[in-house]
C-alpha cells in the first residue's frame, strides 16, 4: 500500500527524534521543539519558525496533518511540545488521551470558500451550482474539522427555504473523493482532478493561487473555524513550548498568521458609540468580523422573505398587522458576529442595540434570536399588509413578535450594533 504523504512526514519526524536520541549529538538546550499542527497552518508555520528560530536559537521540527490523525498519534503516545489543531474537538481527543497540558488558546480562525479549477469545467459560479448533475466534489474526510465546519454549512443550507434539504442532499451525492487533510483537498481541485472543493481561504497559497479561482460562501451560512493550540503534557522543553505558543499569540505571530489569511484570534475593543447613518442605509456593526451596509431593496433582495403576523398594545390601542421582512437572525449572521471561543457561551453576554433615525432605541439579547436558545423570528421588515412600509423615518421596522406592547417595534431602523457585556472587574 503506498504511503500517504503525511505519513512520510510523520515517519520522518520519529526517524529525526530517534536519531538525535541514539547519537547523543545534542544537549537539552539544543533539542528540537516538536510541534504538531493541522495541515491548513503549513505555510503561515513554517514562517513563523522562522522568526522563532532566530529569537530562540532552536530547531523547529513540524509534523503537519489532518487535526484528527495528529489527535490519534498523540494518544499513542507520539513524542510532541505543542498541538495546534483546527477545531476544539480534536484537541479535546488529545486532552482525554492525558496528552495536553495546561488550558487551550484560540490562536487564530478561518472561513470556509468554494474553489473550483481555473478552467472552471463544471461552470460553477455560485454555491448554488455545487448541487448541478455530475458535479465532481471533492471534500475532506469526515472529522476533519474542515468537514465539520462544511456540515455545518449544509445544515444552514438545509434550512434556508431558499436552499433546503434537497440542496444539501444533491450537494453529499456530488462527492467523489474524501481527502485526508484540507490541503490535499485544494491539490485535487488544482490539478484539475475535481470540479470544486470546499477548503479555508488561507489554503488558496501563492503557489495554487493562478490555479483555481474562489467563490465565496455567503456570510450568513459560512463558519468561522477557531483553531486551539496548547503544550502537551509531557513537553520535554515545556518552558520553550509555552514560548512557541506565546509567539504564536503575539502581535508578530499575528500578523504572520493574517497575511496568510486567517483571521485574527483577537478580539478588538468596540467603541461603545453608535453614530447614525445619514444616506439613507442601515448600518450593521458593533462586535462583528464583516461590518457593513444595506438598504430597504438589498434586504428583500438578499435575503430570504419571512412573513409574521402579530398583534401588540400601542398605548392603549391594540394594533394587528401582517409583517414581511429578513430574519434579525440571518442579517446578523451575515456580519459574522465576533465572539470569543475560549469564553463559554460568549454570545450569551452579547447584547444588541437596535437605533432607529430619530434616535429611538431597543435592546435584544442574543438568545433572543439564536435558534440554539430561544430563536424569537424578529424581522427586519420591509412590508406591512402586503405594501412597503410608508413611514417618514425610513422605510424598515424591527418586529418582535411574542411582545405584549410595541416598545421594541422600532421604526426607521438605520443602526444594528453588538455588544458584550462588560466582565467583573475582579476577576483573575
Amino acid at each position: 500500500m503506498k504511503e500517504t504523504p503525511m505519513k512520510t512526514r510523520f515517519a520522518v519526524l520519529i526517524f529525526v527524534i530517534v536519531s538525535l536520541t541514539l547519537s547523543g549529538s545534542t544537549t537539552a538546550a539544543q533539542e528540537p521543539l516538536i510541534v504538531f499542527a493541522a495541515a491548513s497552518l503549513a505555510d503561515a508555520f513554517e514562517e513563523i519558525a522562522v522568526e522563532f528560530q532566530a529569537q530562540q536559537g532552536v530547531e523547529v521540527l513540524y509534523n503537519f496533518g489532518g487535526s484528527p490523525t495528529l489527535a490519534g498519534q498523540l494518544a499513542e503516545g507520539a513524542p510532541a511540545d505543542v498541538f495546534a489543531s483546527a477545531n476544539a474537538r480534536q484537541m479535546q481527543v488529545a486532552q482525554e488521551a492525558g496528552r495536553i497540558g495546561g488550558t487551550p488558546r484560540t490562536f487564530v480562525r478561518n472561513r470556509l470558500v468554494v474553489i473550483v479549477p481555473a478552467s472552471n469545467p463544471a461552470g460553477i459560479e455560485s454555491l448554488r451550482d455545487l448541487a448541478n448533475d455530475g458535479v465532481l466534489l471533492v471534500v475532506a474526510a469526515p472529522d476533519v474539522p474542515v468537514r465539520d465546519y462544511t456540515n455545518t454549512m449544509l445544515d444552514r443550507l438545509a434550512a434556508d427555504p431558499g436552499y433546503g434539504e434537497a440542496y444539501r442532499e444533491a450537494v453529499i451525492a456530488n462527492i467523489v473523493s474524501e481527502e485526508e487533510d484540507v490541503r490535499a483537498v485544494a491539490a485535487r481541485v488544482s490539478l484539475n482532478e475535481a470540479d470544486a472543493g470546499i477548503v479555508y481561504t488561507s489554503d488558496v497559497t501563492p503557489d495554487i493561487a493562478d490555479q483555481v479561482i474562489m467563490i465565496d460562501v455567503p456570510d450568513q451560512v459560512n463558519t468561522i473555524a477557531a483553531y486551539p493550540i496548547a503544550i502537551t503534557s509531557d513537553s520535554a522543553n515545556p518552558e520553550l513550548a509555552q514560548a512557541f505558543v506565546d509567539f504564536v499569540l503575539s502581535d508578530a505571530g499575528q500578523s504572520i498568521l493574517t497575511s496568510w489569511n486567517f483571521i485574527s484570534a483577537r478580539i478588538p475593543d468596540v467603541p461603545y458609540v453608535v453614530t447614525l447613518p445619514t444616506d439613507g442605509t442601515l448600518a450593521i456593526g458593533g462586535q462583528v468580523l464583516n461590518p457593513y451596509t444595506l438598504t430597504a431593496d438589498t434586504l428583500r433582495a438578499d435575503f430570504t422573505p419571512r412573513t409574521e403576523s402579530v398583534s401588540y398594545l400601542s398605548g392603549e390601542e391594540t394594533v394587528s398587522a401582517t409583517y414581511t421582512g429578513a430574519l434579525l437572525w440571518e442579517v446578523i449572521g451575515a456580519a459574522q458576529p465576533n465572539f470569543n471561543p475560549d469564553v463559554p457561551n460568549d454570545r450569551l453576554s452579547t447584547f444588541i442595540l437596535v437605533t432607529g433615525s430619530d434616535g429611538y432605541q431597543a435592546v435584544l439579547a442574543w438568545a433572543e434570536i439564536d435558534p440554539e436558545f430561544v430563536g424569537t423570528p424578529i424581522l427586519l421588515a420591509y412590508d406591512q399588509d402586503a405594501a412597503p412600509i410608508d413611514d417618514e423615518r425610513g422605510p424598515i421596522r424591527l418586529v418582535v413578535p411574542g411582545d405584549a406592547r410595541g416598545g421594541r417595534y422600532v421604526a426607521g431602523v438605520v443602526d444594528i450594533r453588538l455588544f458584550d457585556a462588560p466582565a467583573p472587574d475582579n476577576m483573575e
